[in-house]
């Protein structure tokens, strides 16, 4: 069986496999592991200890993305140039394949190969990949050399002031005179020109330029971003952009305060969708004791066609959807009712949080999602006649 830890922005997928192998393993875990920024790890039985070196690291403080990329191997030496700046305390390159056979090459700014474990370098070899850290490491451009067969995939973390906090969509919504930016449900919609609302700790930053990334970490597109605070260990910028039809991630380039070329990618990775998923009347408090309708409204810019509903909720107060298929012509929209039973001695305070996603049962392949929270409260007393 797989075996998921979680790893802060990170999820850590390692699949227990057979004598010299590197596979198979569940899609949903490449899928899952993509999406979040996240590292496939393919190991033996006896290799489960020695990955933990990745985990140890994943988990320090003020952990950033510097690099994330996967890719299918062409017969060819690939590389990859990964800038290190100068506020970087400690830095991991991570490299896995689902092929046996695969390698990384790591080489330093000032020319130097690393092929050994130092008091500064620690090393651990696996049978389908590679995990290298190093402390005070020197700054410059590294190169990540790697070749193989199949699918590889390989990240660097670092620990430093340079970080993402936030990136999400955003729109303009609230209760007038409360008016506001709030993150949206689900991924952006697609040929809609969309806003951005990134944070970054950014105190070690002296300049700071946005681009969009592929899933091979190259670059799609520039972003125009300005600041909207002046509070550099929480800096807040907005954009507005006209979204690729190519997933991407958000990073962030420039200059540490030392002149140090930085760069930083947000790990989720984002797509522009032809549906649209949108919570309405929801109420934030529901009481035990209490039934309650909820309704989602479904929007959808794409071809005409069908979309299954399917719901979640952790703590399955949820009894009924009505539909549970929708069918929306272009620019069409419709309504999901939820019918949420709260049983009575729920205990206040607990939270619950319900996830309906709606998915295209035909043409183009078209999903998105919205979830909502509330949370329980205690059921009014009943009153005694006096």
């Amino acid at each position: 069986m797989p075996i998921t830890i979680p790893a802060r922005s990170s999820i850590f997928c390692p699949r227990i496999v057979g004598p010299d192998a590197c596979g198979p393993v569940d899609p949903s875990y490449i899928r899952v592991a993509n999406q979040t920024g996240g590292q496939p790890m393919f190991l033996q039985p006896s290799e489960a200890a020695k990955a933990f070196h990745f985990v140890r690291e994943s988990t320090r403080n003020n952990m950033g993305t510097v690099f994330w990329a996967t890719g299918t191997f062409d017969g060819k030496l690939q590389i990859f140039e990964i800038p290190v700046d100068s506020v970087t305390q400690r830095i991991t390159f991570s490299f896995s394949a689902d092929t046996k056979g695969s390698k990384l090459t790591l080489t330093q700014p000032s020319g130097g190969i690393i092929v050994e474990a130092t008091e500064s370098t620690e090393i651990t070899d696996l049978n389908c990949g590679r995990i290298v850290t190093l402390s005070a490491p020197e700054a410059g451009l590294w190169r990540a050399a790697v070749t193989g067969s199949g699918r590889f995939w390989l990240q660097a973390q670092a620990q430093s002031d340079i970080y993402f906090i936030t990136a999400e969509f955003v729109r303009r919504g609230g209760r007038p005179a409360h008016e506001g930016l709030f993150k949206i449900a689900g991924q952006p919609l697609a040929g809609i020109p969309a806003t951005l609302r990134v944070s970054l700790s950014a105190k070690e930053a002296k300049s700071t330029a946005f681009r969009l990334v592929s899933e091979r970490g190259d670059t799609i597109q520039e972003v125009r971003m300005h600041a909207d605070s002046s509070d550099r260990e929480f800096l807040e910028f907005l954009g507005t952009l006209e979204l690729p039809k190519d997933s991407f991630r958000v990073a962030v380039a420039g200059r540490d305060t030392k002149g140090r070329a930085y760069q930083r990618f947000f790990p989720t990775l984002f797509h522009a969708e032809t549906v649209e998923v949108l919570p309405e009347h929801i109420v934030d408090e529901l009481t035990a004791g209490s039934t309650t309708q909820v309704t989602f409204a479904l929007r959808n810019i794409g071809p005409s066609g069908a979309f299954r509903i399917t719901l979640t909720d952790a703590h399955q107060f949820v009894r009924q959807v009505i539909p549970q298929e929708l069918t929306l012509g272009t620019g069409e929209s419709g309504s999901v009712r939820v019918q949420i039973i709260v049983p009575a001695g729920t205990v206040p305070g607990l939270g619950d949080d319900i996830v309906v996603v709606a998915t295209s049962t035909e043409g183009p392949s078209a999903s998105n999602s919205s979830v909502v929270h509330f949370s329980v409260t205690a059921s009014s007393p009943v009153q005694s006649p006096r």
